[in-house]
């Protein structure tokens, strides 16, 4: 393995142990929160007051961060989060009592100019594909997502975009494949679970199939895309003719009850037999209580099914603009809101999803009004963060500011009104600071700080800086710009899917 190849894959390793601890060794990350640079304060146009760690030979103090803290039990105005030398959250507090409890920590004192939220946990995604536009076939008109895939019942099929993986000899792919997770991060997301990416960057989430995934994926859950098989429609023709019930072969990852089952279920519309006949075979399995059960999309989902996916405690999954875009409808949200179902929200893929989360909660906020609902801010912020982790099964590594956890952080400008709606509807100009593991990859200048030994460099187009994620991949800002011409752009969401109702 080449020296270049060894360090990308260190690093992820490093990352999915929670620990970056052997930086120096290496050289290749910088410490989790050491920053250099000067001092600065409100008074000077900045949001946030930065004072740098004392020299203390050698020890790693960590950070303190002083915000309006979301917290998974309610808002802490002037509260105060410990990032640990190792990227975990330390301690939660008072901020002048955190102060007091690590004296020679760094200190970003951003009381009552920002917030600190979790980062977003974008619970199903596609990432090797998930960097192509809508195709100009796309329409609502599908029953079942077989139509649109293999062209069943006559339908016109819309073409899959080639997969892309990550290759570190093919700085081409690797490009693409960083503005997708940079698309994600801008969008407040911190995780994605899917299959693809590119080591180190934003946290990925998938099962370990082959050598190289525990390198790329920080956490594993079994997310399975075609659970009963292939060719759903085709298998369930004859008993959605009125025939014999078809029998499946069993579940696809079905059995590994040591992570939890993420799988693609009732992908159509309620009028589709086959789309239903999935739910039902799917919630008949949930009954075991063997594992943590979730369902991504669920479209042909109903009351009853709410009834009995919050009894066995299994989280619904949703995408409403991939949804809509495909067929027309989604989720029945009242029903499911009603019934207290833990729902996760997610962006499936670029082809017919939202382009990052935040234009998820966007159109979900549309599918409540349609339905004479309202959406606050509050609950779609959980939908994004602790949901998002509990539907994989990860709630005790990220999703939430508490101790232990890792330190996947987003800090936004927030100066009055509902901090939740300011998570939710920030835009990249409100973005101060963004972290993974501790490690900030997202950076304002309005915040006088920069992380030790990591290039911070400026993207067209995005406010904030991006640190240390460029440069470990042979990418120049320039070569980057040149090679993802052609894809879903880092912050541009003006070419994705609609989000409409149909009538």
């Amino acid at each position: 393995m080449s020296t270049f190849d060894y360090s990308i894959t260190s690093c992820a390793f490093q990352r999915r142990l929670g620990a970056c601890l052997l930086t120096m060794l290496l050289g290749t990350c910088a410490s989790a929160i050491s920053f250099a640079g000067e001092g600065g304060g409100p008074d000077d146009g900045r949001y946030c007051e930065f004072t740098p760690a004392p020299d203390t030979g050698g020890r790693a103090p960590g950070l303190v961060i002083g915000a309006e803290v979301l917290l998974p039990e309610g808002t802490r105005p002037g509260y105060g989060v410990h990032i640990r030398f190792n990227g975990s959250i330390g301690a939660i507090g008072e901020f002048d009592s955190m102060r007091a409890d690590f004296p020679n920590a760094a200190v970003l004192d951003c009381r009552g100019s920002a917030v600190l939220s979790p980062g977003f946990v974008n619970a199903h995604e596609h990432p090797a594909y998930s960097w192509a536009f809508p195709d100009a076939n796309l329409n609502p008109g599908y029953t079942h997502r077989d139509e649109w895939r293999l062209g069943t019942d006559g339908r016109v099929p819309l073409p899959i975009p080639p997969r892309i993986d990550f290759d570190s000899g093919d700085p081409k792919s690797t490009a693409i494949l960083l503005a997708m997770e940079l698309r994600h991060l801008l969008g407040g997301a911190t995780a994605i679970a899917g299959s693809g990416g590119v080591p180190g960057v934003i946290r990925s989430i998938n099962r370990h199939k082959r050598r190289g995934d525990p390198a790329l994926y920080d956490a594993e859950a079994d997310m399975a895309t075609f659970p009963f098989s292939f060719r759903v429609v085709e298998d369930l023709r004859e008993e959605c003719a009125g025939g014999p019930a078809y029998r499946f072969p069993s579940l696809a990852g079905g059995n590994l009850a040591f992570m939890a089952f993420v799988p693609h279920v009732g992908e159509g519309r309620r009028t589709s037999c086959a789309a239903r006949a999935e739910v039902t075979r799917y919630l008949k399995r949930v009954l075991r209580r063997d594992r943590r059960y979730s369902l991504i999309h669920g479209v042909a989902t109903d009351r009853e099914d709410y009834a009995l996916m919050r009894e066995f405690d299994v989280t619904l999954v949703w995408s409403p603009r991939s949804n809509l875009a495909l067929y027309g409808e989604t989720i029945d949200l009242e029903d499911a809101l009603e019934l207290d179902v833990r729902i996760a929200l997610s962006t499936d893929w670029s082809p017919s999803g939202s382009f990052n989360m935040r234009e998820e909660a966007k159109c979900a906020r549309l599918v409540a009004g349609d339905a004479g609902m309202v959406l606050p801010g509050e609950a779609l912020w959980h939908m994004s963060t602790g949901n998002g982790a509990y539907a994989l099964g990860l709630e005790d590594r990220f999703g939430a500011i508490r101790p232990g956890l890792w330190a996947d952080l987003i800090l936004l400008r927030h100066a009055g009104g509902d901090p939740y709606d300011a998570v939710m509807t920030a835009t990249d100009e409100d973005i101060l600071a963004t972290w993974v593991d501790g490690r900030a990859i997202l950076l304002s200048e309005s915040l006088g700080m920069s992380p030790g030994g990591r290039e911070c460099v400026t993207l067209e187009g995005v406010a904030p800086k991006v640190c240390g994620v460029l440069g470990t991949f042979g990418l120049s800002a320039e070569s980057f710009a040149g090679h993802i011409k052609d894809v879903v752009p880092v912050n541009d969401t003006r070419r994705q899917a609609p989000c409409k109702i149909q009538r």
